[in-house]
């Protein structure tokens, strides 16, 4: 039996699969799927038998976002409501600084917070069919799930605010001429192309993957002093670690490295 109630989660060859499993609600952000993050995210933090993790959703949708339906049937206070967005947040920062690379495989419809959710990943993969639209300000709000954060810094703050101003929705490819896309593939493979990726994400030390993102998340944050001491400490650690060491001993010595630092398998 699942742990969880609204996604299902399984780990093969050091891949982690994430998979929003209400297709009914379009994969929407119910109680349970954010108790589920919340858990499941926590859990992540731990894991060192994880290399990569792709996020999918399930029914040809990727995530509608927040579940309207429960927002509108709310007879909480604004004090209330706040700290119900802010419960948002417990997740998403979880998320957002995992320490292993996250690829969010975009199938269809990516709406509202559930684009939100795809910004947060480390690569996103659309489909053919895939539509992304920053919704919010449609129905009265503000983007939120981190959004007014990760938007500007990929499209930059003029096609941010057009983004979220207009709630046009945006297709496969020009989610990739404007950055938010990495690549796209057919619906039926895409799947696989993610599967694929991560595999080459696993071939490296996780420890040095989560210590890159976690530094290169921080690089339009801070001045190039910060940075660098950043890297350095990131660096005295790695140098201390077995991987490092077997793999340096392993170019030196001419013998087979623990992978092939020329040329990775597709």
């Amino acid at each position: 039996m699942s742990d969880y109630k609204a996604l299902d989660f399984d780990v093969k060859d050091r891949v982690g699969t994430i998979t929003m499993n209400r297709p009914e609600i379009r994969n929407a952000f119910s109680d349970d799927l954010k108790d589920d993050f919340l858990k499941l995210f926590r859990d992540l933090q731990y894991r060192s038998d994880i290399g990569a993790i792709v996020l999918r959703g399930s029914g040809g949708v990727f995530s509608g976002g927040g579940n309207l339906k429960s927002l509108n049937e709310s007879e909480q206070t604004p004090v209330e409501k706040r700290r119900r967005i802010q419960s948002l947040h417990d997740w998403y920062q979880l998320y957002f600084n995992l320490e292993i690379p996250v690829i969010a495989a975009v199938d269809g419809a990516a709406y509202g917070g559930g684009f939100a959710l795809a910004l947060g990943a480390d690569f996103v993969l659309c489909s053919d069919r895939a539509r992304l639209c920053c919704v919010f300000s449609r129905i009265g709000l503000v983007p939120d799930v981190g959004a007014l954060f990760t938007l500007p810094r990929i499209v930059g703050l003029q096609r941010a605010k057009e983004l979220a101003m207009t709630n046009r929705p945006v297709f496969a490819e020009e989610a990739k001429e404007l950055g938010i896309a990495m690549e796209v593939y057919p619906s039926e493979t895409l799947y696989d192309e993610a599967d694929k990726l991560a595999r080459r994400l696993c071939k490296s030390s996780t420890a040095a993957q989560g210590l890159t993102k976690k530094i290169l998340n921080q690089s339009f944050n801070l001045d190039a002093n910060a940075l660098i001491e950043m890297e350095a400490s990131a660096q005295g650690l790695l140098l201390s670690t077995d991987y490092n060491a077997e793999a340096l001993a392993s170019f030196v010595n001419k013998t087979p490295l623990a992978f092939n630092w020329e040329k990775l398998e597709d």
